[in-house]
């Protein structure tokens, strides 16, 4: 056993939240003890909260009362048994001075998405320069400020944290996103019908691009579409345009639902959004669907390109543009045998780039580093 790492905050998890789980499982599979100090997390009121500035204040009420909780959890849990670090996990923008001040273990802080750049940049719930905007950007600079060593998904949405905040860019480290409940694929099959049948999960954000997909679609009789999620607006789109080649599920399905219609699908699709944070992220959605044996069409990004170009398990195509993206959906509905090819190698791409052992991997050449700085300050 390699040491002990202590998890303090307010996370989620369960169906919808598999960052915090891939980072502890990533940590056990190096050989490292996980001990935590946890306080409930927002769950999915966060979203509503996004979208509500004037409740924000009372946000910060709680948060106050949060921190003080944990800065005596901590304290204890350290006394107990001292961890190599502490973690901070996803939200812990408003935790980690509160944990940095109660111990001298070094604190990494898993910010894994910007306060500025998710509510202003990509979402666009405020104006850039606006008064809640300067305080989303302190807020970010903040909590950086006050950890040791952070954590994105991307180099690139480390880099950007980095300029955003003016901290420097040593401080700033990347561990890719991970699916902690990946399980053994169904055989890729071709659809019966002999139509690509393609399916989309995600929540609708700007990221996604889902009108793109639509509208894609919508111009490719041979393509069906299975829909998870989306805005109000976009689902009514969908039924609006598509018709009988749409198979509308809920807003929100279970895994075992969701490993369902990955195997009834030949094709994932991915994000298909312009925005800066498209270009710096290897969405969830995508990690998930490769993990399933399933190949993704996806809008070809610096991001997934750094991961996943070469790999033969993914379709690139220009980022918001719906008519590229018809052509390569109308070619995959023409040569099954391509997607078929891809399915093959979408397994190997998974375990290459994102598996609880690369996970590991990567923990490790951060506790390492961690070490190293400790030992240089060290008295």
């Amino acid at each position: 056993m390699q040491g002990s790492v202590l998890f303090c905050g307010a996370w989620d998890e369960g169906p919808g939240y598999p960052r915090t789980t891939s980072l502890r499982q990533g940590l056990v599979h190096a050989g490292v003890e996980v001990r935590e100090c946890r306080l409930p997390g927002l769950g999915r009121s966060k979203q509503g909260l996004l979208r509500a500035p004037w409740r924000w204040p009372a946000l910060l009420l709680r948060q106050w009362a949060q921190r003080r909780d944990l800065a005596r959890q901590t304290r204890a849990a350290v006394l107990a048994a001292r961890p190599r670090c502490i973690v901070v996990p996803y939200p812990g923008h408003a935790l980690v001075a509160a944990v940095k001040a109660a111990t001298d273990v070094p604190v990494v802080l898993d910010l894994f998405l910007s306060a500025y750049d998710t509510v202003v940049e990509d979402r666009r719930v405020v104006a850039p320069g606006s008064l809640a905007a300067r305080w989303l950007q302190r807020l970010d600079t903040r909590a950086c400020a006050a950890a040791d060593l952070v954590l994105l998904d991307t180099p690139e949405n480390a880099a950007y944290v980095a300029a955003l905040t003016g901290l420097p860019a040593e401080r700033f480290h990347w561990l890719p996103v991970s699916d902690p409940d990946a399980q053994q694929p169904e055989p890729w099959q071709p659809s019966g019908d002999g139509r690509l049948r393609v399916l989309f999960f995600g929540t609708g954000v700007p990221l996604h691009g889902l009108r793109t997909l639509l509208d894609a679609v919508a111009a490719v009789p041979a393509v069906h579409l299975t829909l998870v999620g989306g805005t109000a607006a976009e689902r009514q789109h969908a039924q609006a345009t598509l018709g009988a080649r749409l198979q509308l599920e809920p807003v929100f399905v279970d895994r075992a639902r969701l490993q369902q219609l990955l195997a009834q699908c030949q094709l994932a699709a991915g994000v298909f959004g312009d925005s800066g944070k498209a270009q710096r992220v290897v969405p969830w959605k995508v990690v998930h669907a490769l993990a399933a044996g399933r190949p993704v069409i996806t809008a070809d990004t610096p991001a997934v390109c750094r991961w996943l170009d070469g790999s033969g398990a993914v379709f690139l195509v220009p980022a918001g543009h719906a008519a590229a993206l018809a052509r390569e959906l109308s070619r995959l509905a023409a040569e099954p045998t391509l997607v078929a090819a891809a399915a093959a190698a979408a397994c190997a791409a998974y375990e290459r780039s994102f598996s609880t052992a690369r996970t590991a991997q990567r923990w490790q050449a951060l506790l390492q580093l961690l070490d190293r700085s400790t030992a240089a300050v060290a008295p």
